[in-house]
């Protein structure tokens, strides 16, 4: 059996005693020793063959024998005697640890620990099982700032934040540029209210979902619209600007177009080049009166736009120069 220490005594012998002389010279208080005493219980101190009393006659502090008044001189006139307990440390070799003592394999809950109990000094044995208990039940707010990247992982479950407190919101913080500041808060106070410091952001490639409660894409931004008659051409186009917000399939288009000189220009006018083509199914048309040429003849208009397209169509637009054509519309994207 493997062991750590001295072995068991199996002969039935006591473990001998270990003592220092020193001579006296009635000046001299303290004297060093071999090995350091617990306590001054630990030894026997005698001085002309008379023992001394270890409540008040000497101190002990390490290796250090301290007298309370000086011994008289003399020649090994000072004995001093440890009693049959540890009188050193033991020094474990090299090689106690190895395949056989080694456990070769990670912790298991049955595996056990020696551990001093805290109160009478006592070792005790405990199973890995109730150490892992113990560690796991520490207080939130008793886990200190760490210094790395870290992980909050599970194999198997759910992760459950729980503001227990009334009122209690739940918090995360970071930093910017170095300064502190408040990512997001769920506020409990007000049913779980969604609150950023900055707004949503979606992907620039939106992950697309079929639940009918989720929103996964919000976009908006500039484009630039093309211009063109059914018929015949313009002799010359203006400022041509388009604006969007798309929030899911839905899409929402501001433009402004300038005819600048009508030439021989008929028919309808298609304006081309729109963020997101409009879906493959549904209705056919998507018509509203939502033109309104505003500078030559001050008329509204009406537009519609077919199944898969990039464009929309004004119908009956007028075409006189200077013509400014101010347009909203709404439909709903392939994607």
């Amino acid at each position: 059996m493997a062991y750590v220490g001295t072995p068991l005594d199996t002969t039935n012998a006591f473990q001998s005693l270990a003592g220092k002389r020193f001579s006296g010279d009635a000046s001299t208080t303290d004297f060093t020793l071999d090995s350091s005493p617990n306590s001054t219980l630990d030894i026997e101190v005698f001085v002309g063959n008379v023992r001394q009393d270890p409540n008040s006659a000497y101190t002990v502090s390490g290796t250090t024998l301290a007298f309370t008044g000086a011994p008289p001189s003399g020649t090994n006139n000072i004995y001093v005697v440890h009693q049959a307990k540890s009188v050193g440390t033991i020094g474990i070799p090299d090689d106690t640890v190895n395949s056989q003592t080694d456990i070769g394999a990670d912790i298991a809950d049955a595996d056990l620990f020696l551990i001093d109990d805290g109160a009478g000094g006592t070792l005790r044995k405990t199973a890995a099982s109730r150490i892992k208990t113990y560690a796991g039940g520490a207080a939130l707010d008793d886990v200190s700032t760490g210094d790395a990247a870290s992980t909050l992982a599970t194999s198997a479950g759910n992760i459950t934040i729980d503001a227990q407190g009334s009122d209690t919101d739940v918090i995360i913080k970071g930093t910017d540029g170095g300064s502190d500041i408040t990512a997001l808060t769920i506020d409990m106070s007000d049913g779980g209210i969604l609150q950023t410091r900055a707004g949503v952001g979606f992907p620039a490639t939106q992950v697309a979902s079929t639940g009918a409660n989720v929103l996964d894409e919000y976009e908006e931004g500039t484009f630039t619209p093309s211009v063109a008659p059914a018929s015949g051409s313009f002799s010359a186009t203006g400022t041509q600007a388009g604006y969007y917000t798309k929030i899911g399939k839905m899409v929402h288009i501001q433009i402004s177009s300038t005819i600048t000189t009508a030439g021989s220009a008929s028919g309808t006018t298609t304006l081309s080049s729109l963020p997101f083509a409009s879906a493959s199914t549904g209705v056919i048309h998507t018509m509203m009166t939502s033109a309104r040429e505003t500078e030559v003849q001050g008329q509204n208009d009406e537009v519609i736009m077919s199944r898969d397209v990039s464009e929309i169509v004004v119908l009956g637009p007028h075409y006189g120069n200077g013509a400014v054509y101010s347009i909203n519309f709404i439909y709903r994207a392939e994607t």
